[in-house]
């Protein structure tokens, strides 16, 4: 401990921490190499309405400071390193900030968490554990079959390229505590890349910069079960409006209202968890169309209404007329001969088997809204089902294409 503090004491007493260090070798033209490795300890709250996730990372940097090296200063037996907890006002540190931060702190409990290693040779090796809550602009064209790209960004904030060069860890420069990414509520981590260029080219300068991104894939089990059936349900219900009696109108009329509301509803908690965009995304297609196929039922009774209330008025018409007509012929049958009522008395009506019932509703009637009824029972879900093929075939297309990070640029 005493040789530690001697060492630490002798570095320390012509150090002026304002200065970078000494270049090592002229290969950057004098500019601090700074090598970084970021250890990912929690990923989670991924928010879409504010297109932002959180994340808790051990932050890494190594560079060489000559005037810390203590292997020639002949101290006897020196230690592998020396370990210096609190720094930031006595040594030199890179000054890196993260461009898509929007909030951050580091952790405190019980001690600081962080740490500075200093090594005979100079090399300094700093360490802290922060969290951040970090910008990630999402495209939600394919919501809820979406992958997305967040990019973390790493840039020195005073110092350009002359000064300062990042390099990722060549041998493993990010690191993933298990589980992470695995247990998020909505998303899975697919995969992490850092071979993205992003250097900051601004007014004063260009800075290094270094990139992380993630990719991540929304989890679609949670939407089929939460959105797609119960839609696909609300749809077929509203199909049963063609296999009831057209005179039904209370029956029709209710089931027809009550499914379009629930399809509003649906529609209506789905968007309130999503940001407001100006664009269409495939989940918009899906809620339409169905919103379309069960409006179309109700519309479709509102129509045969109409075609047999004209029928209707018509037929009346027509026996009204009838049976003046046979009135007339009466009168004149009494004043030739005593009129003789026809005989019923063998008359009767026969009951109607289950076997006639389903004929009746498989057989194509005569009567024009019933034979819309009848026409209704098979296309409308035929034309379900082809927009289901041509949804789904496009969807996994379009969500094949998008599974990569060019993609998403």
């Amino acid at each position: 401990m005493r040789s530690e503090q001697e060492i630490l004491n002798t570095l320390l007493k012509n150090y002026d921490m304002r200065v970078r260090p000494p270049p090592v070798n002229t290969s950057t033209e004098g500019a601090v190499n700074v090598r970084v490795n970021i250890m990912i300890r929690m990923l989670s709250k991924i928010d879409v309405v504010n297109m932002e996730y959180s994340i808790q990372l051990t932050f890494r940097e190594e560079w060489t400071d000559p005037r810390l090296a203590y292997e020639h200063l002949g101290f006897y037996n020196p230690p592998a390193f020396l370990t210096v907890p609190h720094v930031k006002k006595s040594l030199w540190i890179p000054d890196t900030f993260f461009p898509t931060e929007k909030a951050a702190h580091r952790h405190l409990i019980d001690m600081e968490n962080m740490f500075l290693r200093i090594h005979p040779d100079g090399k300094v090796l700093y360490s802290s554990r922060i969290s951040l809550t970090s910008s990630c602009p999402m495209r939600l064209q394919l919501y809820p079959l979406d992958y997305q790209s967040c990019n973390f960004d790493m840039v020195s904030y005073a110092h350009t390229m002359n000064d300062i060069m990042y390099e990722w860890d060549p041998v493993k420069p990010v690191q993933v505590k298990p589980g992470v990414g695995s247990d998020l509520p909505n998303f899975v981590l697919e995969n992490i890349t850092t071979n993205t260029d992003c250097t900051s080219h601004t007014n004063t300068g260009s800075y290094g910069c270094l990139r992380m991104n993630l990719l991540l894939k929304r989890q679609f089990s949670y939407y089929l079960v939460q959105l797609y059936a119960p839609t696909t349900m609300i749809v077929i219900v509203s199909w049963v409006s063609f296999w009831i009696d057209l005179h039904s109108t209370a029956g029709r009329v209710a089931l027809g209202v009550t499914t379009l509301l629930t399809m509003t509803t649906m529609q209506s908690a789905i968007n309130a968890k999503l940001p407001p965009v100006s664009y269409v995304k495939v989940v918009d297609v899906w809620l339409g169309a169905c919103q379309a196929f069960v409006f179309g039922a109700l519309l479709e009774y509102a129509f045969v209404s109409y075609q047999d209330s004209a029928r209707q008025n018509d037929r009346a018409r027509e026996k009204a007329a009838r049976k003046a007509q046979k009135r007339r012929e009466k009168l004149e049958m009494v004043d030739a001969e005593v009129y003789q009522p026809p005989c019923t008395c063998h008359t009767f009506e026969a009951r109607e088997t289950f076997r006639d019932k389903l004929r009746r509703y498989f057989t194509k009637p005569d009567y024009l809204p019933a034979k819309i009824d009848f026409y209704a029972r098979f296309v409308v879900p035929l034309a379900f089902l082809a927009f289901n093929i041509i949804y789904w075939v496009s969807c996994l297309i379009m969500s094949a294409n998008a599974s990569t990070p060019e993609s998403l640029v």
